[in-house]
């Protein structure tokens, strides 16, 4: 059963038990960040923050700290997670007027604009200032009238002002680009707070023009309701906490950052466009949504995890039907870092598609191939298998200075890099050691139901 909004999400984890109400008052410079910190280190629960100091609005955070808590999203196993996605994406469903439209409960424009009113955390030291993480951003271009959802951040800039963090490989800022030659604006609309799975359509891959809201109805198995936005020509999920509308201003930059980008490194401060807030919508008593980027594991992490595994494992699949899984470690941001198992079918076969993991869309910085029996959504076995299956002299595949993932604080140029690819398959057609397994642990009782309880009886 799909979420309809964000709080029903909220409402699912405290009857799980995974919502832990925060009743001290909390300030919004590092305070709230380092609770989350804590939570998304243990894997700990989400976290609702009841008393602000200096605000009136709660916060909501660590909705997404586990790859358990985005399966639940989708409400489905692990199994399952790959194919519901390209499922989603495959079969996407376009949003619908809603009948109401809790999100414009209050509706304030002009001098009534003050973002200064929000709780909008400080995370990091160094940072320049507040963040917004995951508000996601929509668009549309300029052209062709296509709509565009995606996640961003935004540091707070004054009053009716926020930053533009798109980068120049996103579509959002493709759109912007169009609407600035021609001297124009680009109308945009963000919302804070929103039915968790179109979080994660928003985080997905997906081709130029596919509109992200729809992939998120085909994830839900029915519509986003929308409602058309007060003083943009943009539409926005009704349920959302919070919105934001305004316009990116064309000739205009300002300096922006520093900001612990999700590689868990300040990005230096650079020259971005800005975002005029024209009007901020929101529901009568909201509830401001944070998220944590940055070290490993946070919730970034986790929330973008899924749709990278699937846009490389549908470009592989679609070349090599032997690979059987794609996994992209929180250990590595979830981006630079890719395990595939597969099957190999000839010699040479793990380097063919080693090379096309390396130049697909996601650019990962090291590819590590395994056959099919390893696990590899557990580094354990994957490093197991790299121990044991790898040579360095055979295995090794090494590509100098070409396009990879951005933000690595290591690589000679923005998002230019060496990159790498080791196969830790059998060698193929060649005796091997077996590795057996034990027979039977799939039959294995719930071990943890056997642990007798304190004080119960014989």
């Amino acid at each position: 059963m799909p979420f309809d909004g964000p709080r029903d999400f909220l409402r699912f984890l405290e009857e799980k038990g995974v919502l832990a109400r925060v009743s001290t008052p909390v300030d919004v410079v590092h305070e709230i960040a380092s609770y989350i910190r804590k939570s998304c280190d243990e894997e700990g629960p989400a976290l609702y923050f009841e008393q602000v100091k200096g605000y009136d609005m709660p916060v909501a955070g660590a909705q997404f700290n586990s790859r358990e808590r985005i399966l639940q999203v989708l409400g489905c196993s692990p199994d399952e997670a790959h194919d519901r996605f390209m499922a989603g994406i495959d079969n996407p469903i376009e949003p619908v007027a809603a009948a109401e439209a809790p999100c414009q409960e209050v509706v304030l424009e002009g001098a009534e604009v003050d973002l200064n009113r929000l709780p909008i955390p400080t995370y990091y030291s160094g940072e320049g200032g507040p963040y917004i993480v995951h508000g996601v951003h929509i668009s549309k271009d300029p052209e062709t009238g296509s709509r565009n959802a995606a996640i961003y951040i935004m540091q707070l800039k004054g009053r009716n002002r926020l930053g533009f963090e798109a980068a120049r490989f996103q579509d959002a800022y493709h759109q912007f680009m169009k609407a600035e030659r021609k001297g124009q604006p680009l109308e945009i609309a963000v919302a804070l707070g929103v039915d968790p799975v179109i979080l994660l359509a928003a985080a997905a891959k997906v081709p130029y023009g596919l509109d992200e809201l729809a992939v998120a109805g085909g994830l839900r198995g029915k519509p986003v309701e929308v409602v058309q936005c007060r003083t943009v020509d943009l539409k926005v999920p009704a349920t959302s906490e919070i919105v934001f509308e305004g316009r990116v201003l064309p000739n205009h930059r300002e300096p922006q950052g520093p900001f612990n980008e999700f590689c868990g490194y300040l990005a230096p401060v650079a020259d971005k466009p800005i975002i005029e807030v024209t009007a901020i919508t929101h529901r009568a008593s909201p509830v401001f949504h944070a998220c944590l980027s940055g070290t490993p594991s946070s919730e970034n992490d986790f929330i973008k995890q899924l749709s990278n595994e699937v846009s490389v494992y549908r470009e592989l699949k679609a070349k090599f039907p032997e690979v059987k899984a794609v996994h992209f470690p929180t250990s590595a941001s979830s981006e630079y870092h890719c395990y595939i198992s597969m099957t190999p079918r000839y010699k040479g076969q793990p380097k063919n598609v080693i090379l096309a993991a390396l130049g697909s869309a996601k650019r990962p910085k090291l590819v590590i191939v395994t056959d099919a029996d390893i696990d590899i959504f557990n580094d354990a076995k994957v490093l197991w298998a790299l121990s044991t299956r790898f040579q360095a002299d055979r295995d090794t595949v090494v590509v100098p200075g070409v396009s990879a993932a951005p933000e690595d604080p290591s690589s000679p140029g923005p998002s230019y890099s060496a990159v790498m690819g080791l196969d830790a398959t059998r060698p193929f057609g060649e005796p091997f050691a077996d590795s057996p397994g034990v027979p039977g642990v799939e039959k294995a009782p719930d071990l943890w139901a056997l642990v007798r309880k304190p004080g119960a009886g014989d």
